[in-house]
């Protein structure tokens, strides 16, 4: 009776593990749904937004680069990772407004004149897959030129480059 209960057992250990390497490898076997983001390089685009905004019609009819008008007023910037990018001037103050959904919450930021970089630093917010809100203000002053532009962008954590890059034309002075 002890060697049929032995046998059993070990049959039992047998076909567990059978079971289990099966379902390893079916794991490993599943393809990757989406391609990594640090490889793919975003379009940017422009939105333009007014008291009687509607809603993005279906993606497949319409080109994301081309600006959608609903009236003069405040361009709207996004693309993958930043939405609802708004550009604000005061008197003596440029801010720059919208939402990230980034790893751990952080992006970097650069206001550029020309190729000159005038001011470069990064921004904590919420982490992703929430949206989190920014608001970065600088001084009007800093931008002197026709040429000045802001960028919003990510290091790539696989080889440090810029990826995501939304790039913004700031109010000529």
């Amino acid at each position: 009776m002890k060697k049929i209960a032995y046998l059993f057992a070990i049959l039992m250990a047998a076909i567990g593990l059978v079971a289990c390497n099966q379902q390893q490898e079916t794991v490993k076997e599943k393809p990757s749904v989406t391609a990594p983001k640090d490889v793919q390089e975003p379009d940017n685009e422009v939105v333009e937004e007014g008291n009687n905004a509607q809603e993005p019609k279906d993606e497949d009819t319409t080109n994301p680069n081309d600006p959608v008008t609903n009236g003069p007023e405040d361009k709207v910037y996004q693309n993958e990772v930043f939405k609802d990018v708004v550009v604000t001037e005061t008197a003596d103050k440029i801010i720059v407004t919208g939402k990230a959904q980034v790893f751990e919450g952080v992006f970097q930021y650069a206001l550029y004149d020309g190729e000159k970089v005038l001011k470069e630093s990064n921004y904590q917010t919420a982490g992703a897959p929430a949206w989190g809100e920014f608001e970065i203000i600088f001084e009007k002053e800093l931008v002197s030129t026709k040429n000045a532009k802001f960028e919003l962008f990510v290091y790539s954590p696989k080889d440090g480059s810029k990826v995501n890059t939304l790039e913004i034309p700031l109010p000529k002075p």
